[in-house]
């Protein structure tokens, strides 16, 4: 009966560190642990800009897009979950050349950690009238 109370102590023993190592918070798949995004712009026309978290599934609350003159829009998202690699449409101003600065403010479905990511679209119009 002493090597059963052995054995079961043991299996206990391993059973506890098993289950405790499932219990891991599992960090965003972005490099440095950053929650990353894919912006692309699928016509001149208009900038209105298509993205999609490519880290995570997130919770969406605003995204500020800064046109190259230093205009700032503003789109309300209210916490709304965006699965990852959904994509969603962003802005809604003239198209001009340069830098924009598009801000995606949320937080991270998987630690609820709050985030404040920004990525950069370098916009080329090819064609314009200027200089002619």
């Amino acid at each position: 009966m002493n090597k059963f109370h052995i054995a079961f102590v043991i299996s206990m023993v391993v059973l506890a560190t098993a289950l405790s190592s499932c219990t891991k918070t599992l960090k965003p798949a972005g490099q440095d642990g950053e929650i990353a995004f894919f912006v692309r712009l699928p016509s001149l026309t208009w900038a209105r800009f298509e993205a999609r978290c490519t880290t995570e599934d997130i919770f969406l609350d605003q995204v500020r897009i800064q046109n190259p003159s230093g205009g700032l829009v503003t789109d309300e998202f209210d916490h709304q979950r965006i699965p990852k690699n959904e994509i969603f449409s962003i802005g809604n101003q003239e198209p001009e050349d340069g830098l924009w600065l598009i801000t995606f403010i949320g937080t991270s479905a998987i630690t609820n950690a709050n985030f404040q990511q920004t990525t950069p679209y370098e916009m080329f119009i090819e064609g314009t009238d200027e200089g002619l």
